[in-house]
């Protein structure tokens, strides 16, 4: 799996707390690869690799923020936007949330129980619902990747990302000079 590299990061990148209370309440552990990238990248905001070839009206879905890990009240962490999502009927309660795009119009899912465990979802301003074997995708929701791993390694970066994260940050990692710049 590709890495990902953030502007910013939070303090807190322990992962325990967050897999407790997948585990509370959805009675599964995480996906494995999903695991693998906490451990390997990390959350934060501003990624670089960021895009995924859009279908949903869009040219390419952009990710701005991988949700927080805890604390589960934490507006802008995977448990309290999942809760959110559910409460609101916006997504199926066998998911989480993991990320955000178009000023928060734009999410990105990821079963975590049943037979579509482990696959990447996007919409925008609607839903996507598993039931059974089967899944329900609203208005323009969209079935991105049939793994994590899938979905992380389909991600890419055109060069006005590679220059806003090398402006904020004062360097280029070399993997991603080397996977995505045409020169810098």
């Amino acid at each position: 799996m590709q890495r990902v590299f953030f502007t910013w990061s939070p303090e807190n990148k322990n992962s325990e707390i967050f897999e407790e209370w997948v585990n509370k309440r959805f009675g599964v552990s995480l996906p494995e690869d999903f695991l693998l990238f906490l451990q390997d990248n990390g959350i934060g905001g501003n990624p670089v690799p960021n895009q995924f070839s859009g279908k949903i009206g869009m040219e390419h879905l952009v990710i701005e923020e991988f949700y927080r890990l805890s604390p589960e009240d934490a507006i802008l962490s995977i448990q309290y936007k999942t809760e959110d999502a559910v409460d609101e009927e916006v997504m199926g309660e066998n998911m989480i949330m993991f990320a955000e795009g178009a000023a928060g119009h734009l999410s990105f899912t990821l079963a975590i129980k049943g037979p579509h465990r482990g696959k990447v979802f996007a919409f925008v301003d609607s839903g996507v619902y598993l039931e059974g074997d089967q899944i329900r995708l609203e208005n323009g929701a969209l079935h991105l990747a049939d793994t994590f791993s899938e979905f992380i390694d389909g991600l890419y970066a055109d060069e006005d990302a590679i220059h806003s994260w090398e402006v904020r940050m004062g360097y280029l990692p070399d993997e991603i000079k080397e996977k995505f710049s045409s020169g810098s």
